[in-house]
């Protein structure tokens, strides 16, 4: 994970860099990725990859006892929770346009805690996090804390590529999409890149996903954007054919798996475009096939879930959707993954 120097006592996981919030100078806006990888991919994809969606700002205060202060903003209301290890907060905090500071210690039944338990995080982890928008800011973080260890965290690092199922659009908070799921189930930490609206595969984001080295298994969803946009699927099976070809061969001892297009309203509606769907499914699947990797492999978005947990729009998985994807995609990944 990259550093960020201006914050050194804590970690902005699934954060790239940082640069000035347009709504307030002084706050340091979260970028998934680099800028300069942003600005070459599609322009919803530019826009999307700047919000912090599975961004987190994490520390472990130096004694039970000991305050930190962080200072936050958004372009616009949103909020955000904040986790000690696996324990979820009573109910969101709210995040505006002014900077507001947020004290912060560990909870006095955490302090009591005299068992193990069970988890990927640390209790003693504070771990803040972003919904998928509105674009985030941090400003100051002062106290006695540190950046987690390695030992207080999890020991496989889960990356995602996918569209806005993936971001997690429509669940109700960014802890239970089903990338957030499947690594809960599995014990993993997680990388998010989904890019609602906008996952074209692009050139740029599968070379910045093949260059790095911090991840250990990784789901490719490929993508329901392209074929709702209506790419011809010759042009699908280039641009997804360069995605996956690229990370796989910077990556042959890391599992890969191909998730071809969840079911969705063109598989349910009278007129619906279930010809387009199932000629990207076997574009998918020929496209893994012919790629030359040890341990690539596709998994079939139709086996993870039907459309009865979707929202109204039977395109994005709900609540229900997404704990049955998570489900099922963790059962999949954990018969993949040594």
């Amino acid at each position: 994970m990259p550093t960020i120097d201006e914050y050194p006592s804590v970690s902005l996981h699934n954060v790239s860099e940082t640069v000035p919030a347009e709504w307030d100078e002084d706050g340091d806006r979260l970028h998934r990725l680099p800028a300069d990888v942003a600005s070459r991919l599609n322009e919803m994809a530019d826009g999307r990859v700047r919000e912090p969606s599975g961004s987190e700002l994490r520390f472990v205060p130096e004694t039970d006892d000991a305050e930190v202060e962080v200072t936050l903003s958004a372009e616009e209301s949103g909020r955000f929770r904040v986790f000690w290890g696996p324990f979820q907060p009573w109910k969101p905090t709210d995040i505006g346009p002014e900077p507001e500071t947020h004290t912060l210690a560990v909870p006095e039944r955490v302090r009591k805690l005299d068992t193990e338990v069970d988890g990927r995080f640390d209790p003693r982890v504070c771990r803040i996090l972003f919904e998928r928008t509105p674009a985030v800011a941090v400003h100051d973080v002062t106290g006695d804390c540190r950046p987690p260890e390695p030992d207080e965290l999890p020991d496989t690092r889960y990356l995602a590529y996918g569209t806005s199922i993936t971001e997690g659009a429509a669940s109700s908070a960014t802890h239970l999409n089903y990338v957030s799921r499947t690594a809960r189930a599995l014990e993993w930490d997680v990388l998010n890149f989904g890019c609602s609206g906008s996952a074209y595969a692009d050139a740029p984001m599968g070379e910045y996903i093949a260059e790095r080295d911090d991840w250990d298994v990784a789901t490719l969803a490929l993508s329901i954007n392209m074929a709702n946009q209506e790419f011809p699927v010759d042009e699908f099976e280039e641009k997804a054919r360069g995605f996956v070809e690229t990370i796989a061969e910077a990556h042959p001892d890391e599992p890969i798996a191909c998730i071809t297009l969840f079911p969705y309203y063109p598989d349910v509606i009278e007129d619906g475009d279930a010809e387009r769907a199932e000629a990207y499914r076997a574009t998918l699947r020929e496209i893994v096939a012919d790629t030359d990797h040890p341990d690539i492999s596709v998994i079939e978005g139709r086996d993870l879930t039907d459309v009865s947990g979707y929202s109204a729009d039977l395109l994005h998985p709900g609540d229900a959707g997404m704990e049955e994807i998570g489900r099922n995609l963790a059962r999949e990944l954990d018969e993949r993954v040594e």
